[in-house]
Formats: structure tokens, sequence, C-alpha cells
């Protein structure tokens, strides 16, 4: 089974590589330059669709708490019309998505579900 990881260098996809090596699993890394979360709709499309994954994982995300505040419209453009992109493609593909979020956003604490508000 083909798993396509948004991002590179993070965490999760690093740890997804590490333990693919003992199974039936390949973990696909995509990235910049080829995978530009900032980008465009379709270069995203584009991007998912030439790695031909039978799963999607979306683990790439604008991080930096801090720095957004500066940076607004880049953290709005990869946090929200690049995860929608990333949505957009899995759909498309007709592929499950798996879109991971961090507890700098939501702690996980509430016992009933968030909301977008």
């Amino acid at each position: 089974m083909r798993i396509a990881v948004t991002g590179r260098e993070g965490q999760v996809v690093r740890s997804l590589v590490e333990r693919a090596t003992a199974s039936s699993f390949e973990i696909i890394p995509v990235g910049r330059p080829e995978l530009d979360l900032a980008g465009s709709a379709e270069s995203i499309a584009t991007a998912i669709a030439a790695v031909r994954p039978d799963v999607l994982v979306s683990a790439a995300a604008y991080t930096q708490v801090d720095k957004a505040e500066s940076e607004p419209e880049l953290a709005f453009a990869i946090n929200e019309r690049g995860a929608r992109a990333i949505a957009c493609a899995a759909r498309t593909l007709r592929i499950p998505l798996v879109h991971l979020s961090t507890d700098y956003v939501f702690d996980g604490s509430k016992s009933t579900p968030y909301v977008e508000e």
C-alpha cells in the first residue's frame, strides 16, 4: 500500500518512514518543492496525483504559532487553502484522507466535538 504523507521533515513523516521499513506499507513523503501548500490548488493536486497514493496523510502545516501572528496570510494559505486543496485532491483521486492537527490548536481536553468557531 502506497501512503503519501505531506511534508518531508516533520515528526509524523519521519516516524512513519522509520516504521514502514518492516511492513508492507510504502511511505512517500511529499513536500517542497513538488508540493507547496501555499501554492495553487491545481499544483497541489498535481503533486499528489503524481505519487499515485492509495491513502493520503495530511501532516504538513504552518506550525510557527508565534510567527503566524506576523504572517497571517501565509499561515492561512497553508493551513486553510492548502489543507482544503489536499482534501479536494483526495476526493478527486477517490482515496482516504487522514488529516492531522496539533495540540497547539486543540488540546483534546474538550468532551464534545470542536466546531470551526
